[in-house]
């Protein structure tokens, strides 16, 4: 591991600034591995074993004639970005051939090439259909980041990659192995942050103000409906996203310590009264009538779709929609995001759901993990942020990454990036999803599911995830995780 920071430490609730200082990064704590079985054994025969060199323009002696396979999900930051960084990487080493493939599915296409040991030689693993980071570390998929910590960087051959992050990075994608040890394996590359988003053009049309708190919010869901317009729409097939709304209401209402429990598999943490009340808030809105109908069945991007026509006033979605729904989005509609207002009697109403994000790793059996490696240090260059930040407007986890985002010409961003500076003091992320998708997709998500649609009320979501919770911690076979 990278840093002196200990696991358990990485995971510590403490509040800091972040993006002046962003060790709310800090918050991430480190994930589990799962002993799952989609790929075989990995790293023994395949890529190689790579250190940092003392050699500034090439620490990690990549063959400046060898092929290079970059695979990213194209979600909501597209290819663009890549492409640009391509250049970067091809001004270094101009005769290599860099193949960029842009895949949604990667279990479906990725899992046969991991068990064959022929998997690309760098990796973004997100998206809905992602192959669980813990599960290729559980087979010895990855290879380990901290030469890339070690190795200068690309600007200055003085400063090193590890010392222009912010703090709380190198946790966020910290590992524990099968053998017990901690290792630095995902690169999480954007900082961002999840909320409402809504529409200024149509909240100033409609005389709209938007509110500070869940009843003013209540409020005006009866006046947006009275006035023609569903108050939400969500995506149900991919319930996550909601689920980040959950724990902003729980979080604001009963402090940081309440998604701490829930993380760390306290008993009855899901019986806790913020639990409850976060739960009824968001029964309340079906109950209501507050949602556009059929919404249980659309997808992100026909939610989204759906939100951008102005047939609902707010969404829940992370900070990338703008860059997602570029081609539909016009310059008038003035997207902005607000945090998802507090219930009455929050201890913590500046909470805020944000943090490190956008996962990329290098294969241990890439028949390039030196070009793996250096791609990663192209992408955390000046020109490699720059690149990103103009095409995925999103801030890096480098320090001082805002500078020179496209903040004038995405309003969206805009708005994320004041959010994140005045209220980063208060930013936290729920871990228990991401350790235990087990319990993320098949207990949180569907009973999720079933509250937004009221096929479930709130005591019924929390007897399931807290049943659910329970069989996780009872199960010795799992291997346990703690913030």
């Amino acid at each position: 591991m990278a840093s002196e920071t200990t696991p358990n430490e990485a995971g510590d609730l403490t509040r800091r600034s972040v993006l002046k200082t962003s060790a709310a990064l800090g918050l991430l704590a480190v994930p589990a591995v799962g002993l799952l079985s989609a790929c075989a054994s990995g790293g023994d025969d395949g890529g190689d074993d790579v250190e940092a060199s003392g050699d500034a323009k090439n620490p990690f002696g990549v063959d400046p004639k060898k092929p290079l396979e970059v695979v990213i999900f194209p979600g909501g930051f597209g290819k663009d970005y890549a492409e640009k960084q391509k250049t970067v990487y091809n001004t270094n080493f101009p005769e290599a051939v860099v193949t960029i493939n842009a895949i949604e599915d990667l279990r479906a296409e990725l899992a046969p090439r991991f068990q064959g040991k022929t998997p690309p030689d760098i990796l973004q693993n997100e998206g809905a259909n992602k192959i669980p980071h813990g599960e290729l570390i559980a087979n010895n998929q990855y290879h380990d980041l901290q030469p890339l910590l070690d190795a200068p960087t690309l600007d200055d051959p003085n400063v090193k990659i590890k010392d222009i992050l912010y703090p709380g990075v190198v946790e966020s994608g910290t590992f524990k192995t099968t053998d017990g040890s901690s290792k630095f394996f995902v690169l999480k590359y954007t900082y961002s942050m999840w909320g409402l988003w809504y529409s200024q053009q149509l909240f100033d049309e409609k005389k709209w103000t938007v509110p500070t708190t869940w009843a003013e919010l209540m409020t005006l869901c009866a006046q947006i409906k009275k006035d023609g317009v569903a108050p939400f729409t969500y995506t149900g097939v991919h319930t996550y996203y909601i689920r980040d709304m959950f724990v902003t209401l729980a979080c604001r209402h009963g402090g940081t310590d309440v998604i701490k429990n829930i993380d760390n598999l306290e008993p009855d943490a899901w019986n806790h009264p913020s639990v409850l009340a976060a739960a009824e808030a968001l029964y309340s809105l079906k109950k209501q009538g507050f949602i556009l109908g059929g919404s249980e069945g659309l997808d992100h991007r026909q939610s989204q779709a759906r939100w951008v026509k102005q047939d609902a006033a707010f969404i829940p979605v992370g900070g990338w929609l703008e860059n997602e729904e570029k081609d539909i989005l016009k310059k008038e509609f003035e997207m902005r995001l607000m945090a998802v207002p507090p219930l009455d009697g929050s201890v913590n109403p500046q909470a805020i759901n944000a943090g490190a994000g956008e996962g990329y790793a290098v294969p241990a059996d890439g028949k390039n993990v030196q070009g793996g490696l250096e791609w990663l240090r192209v992408m955390l260059s000046a020109k490699g942020r720059e690149a990103f930040g103009a095409d995925a407007g999103t801030p890096t986890v480098v320090k001082g990454a805002k500078e020179g985002l496209p903040l004038e010409d995405k309003p969206g961003l805009k708005s994320m990036v004041g959010l994140l500076e005045s209220n980063g003091d208060f930013a936290f992320q729920a871990m228990i999803g991401d350790w235990y998708p087990q319990f993320g997709d098949g207990i949180w998500g569907p009973a999720l599911g079933e509250l937004m649609s009221n096929a479930k009320n709130a005591a019924e979501f929390v007897e399931a995830c807290q049943k659910g919770a329970d069989a996780i911690a009872s199960d010795d076979s799992i291997e346990k995780q703690k913030r």
